[in-house]
């Protein structure tokens, strides 16, 4: 395994969701100054973070987890609700776009969360938020400010609604564009 390169477990987002929130990039990026927006193609829904394995048969045994996992869950929708950051709400480390709550994501998470635990990863274990992250590092000395976003985006709901269909081990690879590259892909498929 190459050095310097993570590993993340994450829901895919189809085409169409990616658009959007392209749309609401170009629709604000001229007006926030953040240091960098995230590549279309990067987009998605982080599920777990793994860092960098200690071995192969670490990758191994997750991979396998994943198939299980997969099979136990359908596909289920999901609905863009808004935005949110982290970080000091003047100058935010993330702005990313946040989702309505939804039970079959809490439980898929949990259901990953325990099978890489299981197979050896140190995750985080702060309460999960799921997001989609679209901007990182606020790069202005004027203050950022959540209503003037809200003001420039008015959310349509018949685009903010998609299926979650997929769950994607990805690599990072952090000086190219785009910067995750799909490993493996298992379809959610309980029916």
């Amino acid at each position: 395994m190459t050095q310097q390169t993570h590993y993340f477990i994450a829901l895919s987002l189809p085409q169409p969701i990616r658009e959007v929130l392209m749309g609401v990039k170009e629709l604000v990026e001229p007006k926030l100054p953040f240091k960098t927006w995230v590549h279309e193609q990067d987009l998605h829904i982080t599920l777990a973070f793994l860092g960098q394995p200690s071995s192969l048969s670490q990758m191994r045994a997750i991979k396998e987890k994943l198939k299980i996992i997969s099979v136990k869950h359908s596909s289920f929708t999901l609905e863009l609700n808004g935005f949110g950051i982290f970080g000091k709400p003047d100058s935010p480390r993330i702005l990313w776009s946040a989702l309505k709550e939804q039970n079959d994501l809490v439980n898929l998470q949990k259901d990953i969360y325990h099978a890489c635990t299981g197979s050896g990863f140190k995750l985080e274990d702060r309460p999960y938020k799921p997001h989609i992250t679209l901007a990182r590092k606020w790069m202005s000395e004027n203050p950022f400010e959540m209503e003037s976003l809200k003001s420039m985006v008015q959310p349509k709901e018949e685009f903010s609604k998609f299926t979650a269909g997929h769950i994607v081990l990805y690599q990072t690879h952090i000086n190219r564009l785009p910067k995750y590259q799909p490993l493996s892909i298992y379809p959610l498929e309980a029916k």
